[in-house]
């Protein structure tokens, strides 16, 4: 079987792989995507109630590219945002029309965001395998570098310029690559579910810090609000032996009543937590991006926003310029040391922000009691009452850092992509 050479091949066809692939063929290159799971079977759909957390910075990012509208119907706004601490006094309320915004961000359903980026990838001609996994990566030679990846019809070799990994925490593409990584397992894991509060939530979502790890409430469509509860693994032990009645109780005890009466809306699952992060994302013709690049905290719900700035810096190392139109124009070798470099540059500092804000968030606020709990407390009240101190996090919140939004805005649409 002759070897394959598109310009660029993905592994991982996640949100951030699948949105890499689209924008990137959009932009001109030859794609190929491969992805671990099965491919999806239109006739029939799967119960899926997760939701993506995206960021005013990530949905503005998706309408810039054309994809928002086909998913807006669908995501739950965030209005406004109550952070606060159990047991302790500070409270912080964000709310999207003091910005002159009509929302902080959006929960996107899975099952919406998933199909919408699986057409994305189909409209702009990625070349797209299931049940593909990376069995081994050859050094570079020239301007390309040669991965052999094993299918349901056995192993073949393709030959590309640049190799994206977007295969998540594990990412055995990582590896396969030798690129150091920095490790840390929290004491916590993570239990995520839904419910159905007795009063409507109108857009709220609710960020409460407890002696046991954070503990956030997100609005979903239809009236769920989505749960994201963080404990040390035994406790999270515990309540999964709970009945849903014992579980929920103790989640109301835990979080008030702002909301009325909690009552289960679908099943528990359970997230080990974990800091991933590559300090160095890139190798020769090779770059890491999301999960597989830097893995961070639930808390403040940053992780998925931050990948999504990956795949714009990105797109953004990549141009060259642009034509009279606005349409922007790319560099021929995407895997070259030059782009690769100005890549790793320009997400470092945001990267390395992010990272350690969340671990803070993690660790610093759990045992806050005493001297230090009522600085705390202080401080919150502070941010809550300056308008400049809460503007500042309220934009940090929304992600509305520097994009590249008029070339993305600017990007030839599906089957346009200039050669």
């Amino acid at each position: 079987m002759s070897t394959q050479t598109p310009d660029i091949a993905i592994i991982g066809g996640g949100p951030v792989g699948s949105l890499a692939a689209a924008t990137l063929s959009r932009a001109g290159y030859s794609v190929a995507l491969f992805e671990r799971g099965a491919a999806p079977n239109a006739g029939t759909t799967r119960p899926d109630t997760r939701g993506y957390a995206l960021a005013a910075g990530s949905v503005q990012m998706l309408d810039d590219l054309g994809y928002w509208s086909s998913v807006a119907e669908q995501a739950s706004p965030i209005r406004s945002i109550v952070v606060s601490r159990r047991g302790g006094l500070g409270r912080v309320h964000l709310n999207a029309r003091d910005h002159g915004r009509a929302a902080l961000g959006q929960v996107v359903p899975a099952a919406a965001l998933d199909p919408m980026l699986h057409e994305a990838c189909r409209a702009a001609g990625v070349d797209r395998h299931y049940d593909a996994t990376l069995a081994g990566l050859d050094p570079a030679e020239g301007d390309r570098r040669t991965l052999h990846i094993r299918g349901a019809k056995g192993e073949a070799a393709w030959c590309a310029r640049l190799i994206l990994a977007a295969d998540g925490v594990g990412s055995p593409t990582r590896k396969a690559l030798g690129l150091p990584v920095q490790r840390l397992r929290y004491d916590a894991d993570a239990l995520v579910f839904d419910v159905r509060p007795d009063r409507p939530h109108n857009g709220q979502a609710f960020e409460r810090f407890t002696d046991e790890g954070p503990l956030a409430l997100l609005p979903q469509a239809d009236g769920r609000m989505n749960v994201v509860w963080v404990a040390p693994p035994p406790t999270c032990e515990q309540r999964l032996e709970q009945t849903e009645a014992e579980r929920l109780r103790e989640l109301q005890a835990r979080f008030g009543w702002a909301l009325g009466r909690l009552r289960p809306a679908g099943p528990v699952v359970r997230f080990p937590l974990e800091r991933v992060h590559a300090p160095q994302p890139v190798a020769e013709r090779a770059l890491l991006l999301g999960n597989a690049a830097h893995s961070v905290h639930p808390v403040a719900g940053q992780g998925l926003n931050l990948s999504l700035r990956d795949v714009a810096g990105l797109l953004g190392a990549l141009r060259t310029g642009r034509q009279a139109d606005g349409t922007p124009t790319f560099a021929a070798d995407p895997g070259a040391a030059a782009v690769l470099e100005t890549y790793a540059n320009a997400r470092r500092q945001d990267v390395g922000s992010v990272v350690a804000a969340t671990d803070f968030l993690a660790r610093g606020l759990m045992h806050a009691a005493g001297l230090r709990g009522h600085g705390l407390g202080a401080g919150m009240m502070a941010v809550d009452r300056l308008r400049p101190a809460r503007d500042a996090l309220a934009r940090s919140a929304m992600g509305l850092g520097p994009l590249p939004r008029h070339m993305l805005a600017h990007l030839p649409a599906a089957g346009e992509g200039a050669a």
